[in-house]
């Protein structure tokens, strides 16, 4: 072994350059190899900069969209909660189907206000019944359920029934159980 560093010890002083010269290269590969590594490293953490990016400039672009829905459900929201009924406010309850009566001409021969089902544990709002029997003309019965449907109040029509009232004045007679939503 001996002999081969010395020979090798003379060939590096026959030529300091190419030794001096490989050197220098095996220093900067080595140097390389991790610079490679870091801009591997760097090269990830841009592009997912880039892709958060792009995610906020979509949702920037998106945002006038956003504001305009959360407005329109805000809106619907406010709707909702001031046409809800209050439990203990008979009269004001009543007098809502009362003013149906006087704009449709029918005669509401019986109304009253059920007792509430229990809540709910995941629901918002509180379910209030009512009971109403009605008699007039086939239209303007029509038109009771139409104003009921298309009305301020939230409501659906649990039960109905149709039936015949008088024969000799062709009035029918109307029948329903109707669920109002309230504030719990």
């Amino acid at each position: 072994m001996n002999v081969f560093l010395q020979q090798i010890l003379a060939r590096v002083r026959r030529s300091p350059t190419m030794v001096l010269s490989l050197s220098v290269l095996l220093l900067l590969g080595i140097a390389n190899y991790f610079l490679w590594q870091r801009h591997s490293e760097i090269a990830e953490h841009h592009e997912r900069a880039h892709d958060e990016g792009e995610a906020v400039l979509l949702a920037l672009t998106g945002h006038g969209r956003i504001q305009a829905q959360l407005a329109t459900v805000q809106e619907a929201l406010a709707f909702i909660n001031k046409n809800l009924i209050v439990e203990n406010d008979l009269a004001g309850n009543l007098d809502y189907f009362y003013q149906m009566e006087k704009t449709t001409r029918v005669r509401l021969a019986d109304l009253s206000q059920l007792g509430a089902q229990p809540m709910e544990a995941d629901s918002p709002f509180k379910i209030i019944p009512f009971s109403l029997r009605l008699t007039g003309q086939y239209y303007q019965l029509i038109s009771f359920l139409h104003e009921l449907q298309t009305g301020p109040r939230l409501l659906r029509i649990k039960n109905y029934s149709f039936n015949r009232a008088d024969p000799a004045t062709n009035t029918l007679a109307l029948e329903l159980t109707v669920e109002v939503l309230s504030h719990p």
